[in-house]
């Protein structure tokens, strides 16, 4: 049996993600998020991943359902993700900053830790897979607190990784970048001004030719690469060059 949490399910990559480990009749499948996927409770357990203090305690949900099993490997997906606020830095509002960074950065840092810690003794291969964004490696217009923070969650994912190599080693942590994704958040993305996005056509254009991948594709993909054995240790990989190279 394998153990599988994927964090913001709601919709886009995580729903696709949910439903695709779901299909798998060896997985245990929970997901973290502020609504069910796709309409389903069972397996959902409710979180408001930019209120950090409420994490910890929320996890211990999680470990409930889990006490007694143990599992041929255990998986975190930190897919959880905003891209808001958009604008120059010199105008964005503070709480919308921490916001930001809350989910996306320091969410995945708390659950990391958490996730690790619960799965030691259970799961013999553990994988934590952070989902991060081309936006970590160059500067976009407008995107200050994405950039940073996922830029911030490839690094964390660097120092967990040099860290497990030597105390945890059958613990393996690293990120995927999983490409431009038809998702609603490249909705909200299209609907900025050029004055706060100045990029925003070409993101117009990448729906208008159909550059998109679907959530669900992506899914698959990242599912298989899980299975491939070839996410390792300290890797900052993107799905577009693996899926040339596989």
């Amino acid at each position: 049996m394998n153990l599988y949490l994927v964090t913001g399910t709601t919709k886009g990559l995580g729903a696709a993600l949910h439903e695709v480990l779901l299909a798998d009749i060896e997985n245990m499948v929970f997901s973290m998020s502020r609504f069910p996927p796709q309409d389903r409770t069972d397996s959902n357990i409710f979180v408001d991943l930019s209120d950090p203090q409420t994490i910890e305690p929320t996890f211990e949900k999680f470990l409930a359902q889990i006490s007694g099993h143990s599992f041929d490997k255990a998986v975190l997906i930190n897919n959880a993700g905003i891209v808001a606020p958009v604008g120059p830095f010199n105008t964005i509002d503070a709480a919308a900053l921490k916001l930001n960074l809350d989910v996306n950065l320091l969410a995945p840092m708390i659950l990391m830790r958490l996730f690790a810690n619960a799965t030691r003794a259970i799961a013999k291969q553990r994988l934590i897979l952070n989902i991060s964004s081309g936006a970590a490696k160059r500067p976009i217009y407008g995107w200050a607190a994405y950039c940073a923070a996922k830029a911030g969650v490839e690094m964390a994912t660097r120092v967990a990784s040099l860290e497990s190599a030597v105390t945890d080693p059958l613990l393996v942590v690293c990120a995927l970048a999983p490409g431009v994704i038809d998702t609603s958040m490249q909705g909200q993305i299209r609907d900025k001004s050029a004055d706060d996005f100045p990029d925003v056509e070409r993101f117009r254009a990448m729906k208008n030719d159909g550059t998109l991948r679907a959530a669900d594709d992506v899914a698959r993909d990242v599912v298989s690469l899980i299975h491939s054995g070839r996410l390792t240790n300290g890797g900052i990989f993107d799905i577009r060059e693996m899926l040339q190279t596989q």
